[in-house]
């Protein structure tokens, strides 16, 4: 491996020739091609439905397979209180995303064609799948079994799904998270100045 030293003119040239390297790799089989491009089906995606749906099941296991009852009360005001504030926020400053329009069949067609009935693309920001899903997610952490390693990868295929399901863009996952935070410290302090009142 060539070692390059560094100079300022160096820096210069090996960043311009990275642009152009990259670049130049990137577009130069868009125009010179050795066979036709093979048109992908957007069912591979269209499918993460079942993923956002699978967000149901997640937000209840806490209170499923939870054994502790302490863990299930901060749990549950934590969703509560991520209901209650973005419902403040969905009323105060209403947003959208343009309607998703999958094109497949079978169960996850009658999956996406429940969730275009019922769920109207409004009311994005912040994700709520997201700001509940980590709210789950570290309560199930917290069991110290099995849900420790199952529940980082579960919410992190819904966020994804989030995306891949065109319901969210990516500055409302972060709203979600920052939700999430926000709820999770809030319960937090309620619960212990409580504690320190008794």
């Amino acid at each position: 491996m060539l070692a390059l030293t560094l100079t300022p003119t160096r820096r210069l040239l090996s960043a311009t020739f990275v642009a152009a390297f990259v670049s130049a790799l990137y577009l130069l089989p868009m125009y010179v091609r050795f066979a036709s491009p093979t048109l992908l089906s957007p069912s591979a995606l269209d499918r993460t439905i079942w993923l956002y749906y699978s967000y149901g099941l997640f937000l209840v296991l806490p209170f499923l397979v939870g054994r502790d009852e302490g863990s299930a009360s901060w749990t549950l005001y934590a969703l509560m209180t991520n209901s209650m504030v973005a419902a403040l926020i969905f009323f105060v400053w209403p947003t959208s995303v343009p309607a998703p329009q999958p094109t497949i069949g079978g169960m996850s067609g009658l999956l996406w064609d429940g969730l275009l009935t019922v769920d109207r693309p409004t009311n994005v920001f912040p994700s709520l799948h997201v700001a509940n899903a980590c709210v789950c997610a570290l309560a199930l952490w917290r069991e110290r079994n099995a849900w420790r390693s199952v529940s980082p990868v579960w919410t992190l295929l819904i966020v994804v799904s989030t995306l891949t399901t065109k319901q969210h863009f990516a500055v409302d996952l972060l709203g979600g998270a920052m939700l999430a935070a926000f709820s999770l410290w809030l319960v937090h302090t309620v619960v212990r100045r409580a504690a320190i009142l008794r």
